[in-house]
């Protein structure tokens, strides 16, 4: 997978040796170069400006890699399973859940019916990154890469640079924002984005049973995308 992301202009780790290197090495393998790195909230904290580069040229390739057709880069998986039949068992769990407040379980059958649509593109990269001091990066960690929904893969980004800081959340997905959507999102951008962002504290909450305390968290975090049509305000 990553050769071909390379070659379509992705900045992932390049190889120093790979299987090919080493005949009956028994399992596949690759070994990359060792890439000096910060964490993104060091960079956040330390330097603002290179943060929001950061953000902004995210978005950018984000958009770009929702584009791609998942078929055509080798290597490309979907776990041990698809991610509709991953993420249906915790849907269905919310939904007999009594718990949950009425808002949620709408919630929980739109993305139910929008997992019962065939992926559009391409996604499930969960935005690992190595960063260096300049604000550039590459991007790792691509097991989970594969075929998925229009603006899953920018909602999970959006999230995780809004875990980065608390102060700076809402300038980093402001900057992500304007590499992805430099013209603004349009209407439809704008509703799947809040779907797979309504997601993102769903779903995994209810990867187990949770206590009341998440399932309060989560719902807050929900009603805070509903309210507001800025992603920004959702972190």
């Amino acid at each position: 997978m990553l050769p071909a992301l390379r070659a379509r202009g992705f900045p992932v780790l390049e190889f120093e040796h790979s299987t090919d290197d080493l005949a009956d090495a028994g399992t596949a393998f690759h070994v990359t170069r060792e890439v000096e790195h910060v964490t993104g909230a060091e960079l956040a904290a330390c330097d603002p400006p290179a943060g929001h580069r950061l953000a902004t040229q995210l978005g950018e390739l984000v958009r770009r890699l929702e584009r791609l057709d998942a078929g055509e880069i080798p290597g490309s998986v979907r776990w041990n399973r698809d991610p509709g039949e991953w993420w249906r068992p915790q849907y269905r769990a919310l939904l007999e859940d009594g718990r949950w407040p009425p808002a949620a379980c709408q919630w929980a059958e739109r993305i139910l019916a929008r997992l019962d649509t065939p992926p559009s593109g391409f996604g499930n990269w969960y935005g690992e990154m190595l960063i260096r001091r300049d604000g550039s990066f590459v991007m790792i960690d691509w097991n989970t890469a594969g075929a998925s929904w229009a603006s899953e893969q920018a909602a999970t980004c959006m999230e995780g640079l809004a875990e980065w800081s608390e102060d700076h959340k809402r300038d980093l997905v402001r900057y992500f924002l304007r590499g992805y959507a430099p013209a603004g999102l349009d209407q439809t951008e704008l509703d799947e984005l809040r779907l797979w962002s309504i997601h993102g504290p769903l779903g995994w909450t209810m990867l187990r049973r949770p206590p009341i305390e998440e399932i309060w968290r989560a719902t807050n975090a929900m009603r805070r995308r509903e309210i507001s049509d800025d992603p920004a305000e959702w972190f």
